[in-house]
This record gives C-alpha cells, structure tokens and sequence, in this order.
C-alpha cells in the first residue's frame, strides 16, 4: 500500500503532457495567438508565423496545410500554406516557423518583405485540397505557384509546366479533375512581371508537341485559324512528307493576339490531318 502511495504522489510531480491542436480552434478558444509576416518572395519558405501559448500547459501547434494568410495590405498578395507545420510550445512560450507558402492572389503584388498578415483561415475546399496535393508530391516550386493561380484565380492550366513531361501531365490532370477545366494539349509562356509583381496576365507564346497519321504522301501545311475559320498565321508549307506518323514541336508567338480560341491545323494536299485548339 505504501509502494502504491508513493507511485501516485511520484506521478502526481511530473509535467502535464503536452496537448495537440489545430490553429483554428486554438485561435477561436484563444488559447494561442500568432503574428505572421513575409520574408519577402512570393513563393517557398515566404513566411514566418510566431506563435504563443497563451495556457498553462505545453502545447503543440498545427497550422494546416491549406491555411491561407491575409495580407493587411491589399495590395499584396495572401499567403496559402503548402504542407502542415508544427510548432511545440511550452507553457506560456513562443516557437517560429518559415513556413512553405504561395501567393493566391496573381493580380496584386509579391508580398514585400515583413509585409503583416492576419490570423488567417482556412482556404475553400479547391485550396485545400490543392495545397494536401502539392505538400504529398515533388513538383517545382514555379509550376506550384503557377497550379495555386489556377484555382484561386482562374489561371490557364496550360500555365502550368513542371519541367518533366510525365510530371507537368499528372499536375495539369490533377488541375483538371479539380477544376472541371480540359486537360491541354500545349504550354503557355506569359511576359516577365514588372518588378514587385508575381505574375503578367499577358501571354508571349504557345508551346506543344502535335501527333498526325500521314496516309498518303503528299504536301504538308500547317497553318493557325482564328475562331471564325480565318487563316492569320502560316507556319509551314510545301513540305514534302511521306506516309507515317510524324510528330511536329509547335511554337507560335501570340504577343498582342486579341484573346480568343484559335486552332492550329495540319493538311496534306488540301485534306484536314489534324486541328489542335489553343486559347490566348
């Protein structure tokens, strides 16, 4: 009996173990408060968030992935976290975080640095499930914020370029199933941002790689046709192409093109092949 006392009077002098919980109800039962700013950047490790344990009792943090930090400036870009962070707090103490995060906002400007956010949110149910996506994969850092623009704001996901075949399909495929958008076919390239600024709306040139049957040897054109069926670009003609399979690299430069659906179309002797859609 003695033994059994001397056990609980032993438990009764250790710590109280640390509890686990979300930001977002640590926040509203006030058990936490937090400061988030930017290290400047718009992409990768941008932001660091301090927070403090506002309780008797150590705790440990979870901001989700998917967590979306508003910009005190309008003029700059929310935040949205990529990938879970965890920050351990003692009792009534303070622990920071450089957190991996992308901007969401492609029409406002790179958050500058120690630029103030607020406590932020959680980001809708598209956000969310994109930030899950991209923390669990391995895709470079401008084709995530290039995937972030797609969903938040409605960016092309021809955008969209990881820099690997394999890996920019999965990424465009996986922007598709979330956005109800078609897969493309080409990649667009848009103008270098002013200086301060994340993104440039304007797009430069259409990229793509195009897979016709020739079935009879004969005169090879490819020309570009706007949404009325005028032809106003020619890219090849006169090429002599015998029967096979051929697979042509496309590049066209649509700086200054009126925005619009276009197609590309390859003939043989005046007979349709093949006709790619693009949108500038």
């Amino acid at each position: 009996m003695l033994r059994t006392v001397h056990l609980l009077c032993a438990a009764a002098t250790l710590p109280a173990s640390s509890r686990s919980v979300d930001l977002g109800p640590a926040l509203h039962a006030g058990e936490a408060r937090i400061t988030a700013t930017a290290l400047g950047g718009h992409s990768g490790h941008c932001l660091r968030v301090e927070a403090e344990n506002l309780t008797a009792r150590p705790v440990t943090l979870r901001i989700p992935s998917g967590w979306r930090f508003g910009s005190r400036d309008s003029t700059q870009q929310d935040l949205l976290v990529v990938g879970d962070q965890v920050l351990a707090l003692a009792p009534h103490g303070r622990a920071a975080v450089a957190c991996r995060a992308f901007c969401c906002e492609a029409g406002d400007a790179s958050p500058a640095f120690a630029n103030a956010f607020d406590e932020g949110r959680l980001a809708d149910e598209r956000l969310v499930k994109l930030a899950q996506h991209l923390a669990a994969a391995s895709y470079p850092e401008h084709a995530m914020q290039q995937a972030v623009w797609t969903v938040s704001n409605d960016n092309p996901i021809s955008a969209v370029d990881a820099d690997d075949g394999a890996a920019t399909l999965a990424l465009r495929q996986y922007l598709s199933a979330l956005t109800g958008r078609p897969v493309p076919w080409y990649t667009t390239a848009f103008a270098t941002p002013a200086e301060g600024r994340a993104f440039d709306p304007t797009p430069t040139r259409i990229t793509g790689r195009v897979d016709f049957q020739q079935r009879h040897a004969g005169v090879l054109s490819i020309v570009v046709k706007d949404h009325e069926g005028r032809t106003i670009r020619v890219i090849d003609e006169g090429r002599d192409l015998r029967q096979g399979k051929y697979t042509i690299d496309v590049e066209i430069t649509v700086r200054g093109w009126p925005p619009g659906r276009y197609a590309i179309c390859f003939a043989a002797d005046g007979v349709l092949l093949k006709k790619e859609e693009f949108e500038v």
